[in-house]
């Protein structure tokens, strides 16, 4: 595997192909969209999606009666307790998909050139099972259920979908799936922010320390990673101009 970017055959440029890139202009001015599909263009179409979809889903109701007492008792504190268990859940979905982010690292790491600390990388994929449970925790101690897919989980689902295939690429380099990790570790350390937040209002002091905690944590690895990043980055310009 070449982590390094070069030079080779790419035919996506236009200007490669100037005598096909005008042919397809005129054949776009000599065909036009006809006037019942302009009328119907994607924009209208999108809006009319979005006007008329449903939400992605809603926040369960507690299943319990110590969940109902909870949600109870936030609402009167003038709380929200569904945003809490949504963005708690949106945690969870991450920090599971931040476990499986890491094994995949490490296992291209291992089968390719071994240009990163191994022994890191798996401390930092058990960081993320320790976030991980540690979510769930706190969930279970509000009488929620972690099992329950949330809104913002089903989203966080769907956003670490792309960082996911950029790893599991097999022709993905070693720097391109470093970058991949950095962009998930940015969003995470910026949602542990708003978390504490929300946990600090919601006045569970038992998780306020312990969610910081794992927002230190959070912040080494990205620093770690960024550092990665740049080395790597470094040490293939020098490669490509010796």
């Amino acid at each position: 595997m070449k982590d390094a970017a070069e030079f080779g055959m790419n035919k996506t440029p236009t200007q490669l192909h100037p005598v096909m890139t005008q042919a397809m202009i005129e054949g776009y001015e000599e065909f036009p969209p006809h006037a019942e599909d302009a009328a119907c263009d994607a924009f209208t179409m999108r809006r009319s999606y979005i006007q008329n979809e449903e939400p992605l889903g809603g926040v369960p109701l507690p299943s319990t009666l110590r969940g109902a007492v909870s949600a109870g008792v936030q609402a009167i504190q003038g709380n929200s307790p569904s945003v809490l268990i949504d963005k708690l859940g949106e945690r969870l979905a991450f920090e599971r998909s931040g476990i499986r982010l890491y094994d995949a690292l490490i296992t291209k790491c291992k089968s390719a050139k071994p240009v990163l600390d191994i022994n890191t990388l798996e401390q930092f994929r058990n960081d993320e099972a320790e976030h991980y449970s540690l979510v769930r925790d706190c969930i279970a101690s509000m009488g929620g259920d972690p099992t329950a897919q949330t809104p913002c989980a089903d989203s966080s689902g769907m956003a670490a979908m792309g960082l996911m295939q950029v790893l599991n690429d097999p022709r993905s380099s070693i720097p391109q799936c470093v970058e991949a990790i950095l962009m998930a570790e940015l969003a995470d350390a910026a949602a542990w922010e708003l978390l504490i937040e929300l946990v600090d209002e919601a006045g569970l002091s038992d998780y306020v320390d312990r969610f910081q905690y794992a927002k230190r944590t959070e912040d080494h690895h990205m620093q770690v990673i960024k550092k990665w990043l740049q080395q790597l980055t470094l040490n293939n310009e020098l490669k490509a101009v010796g």
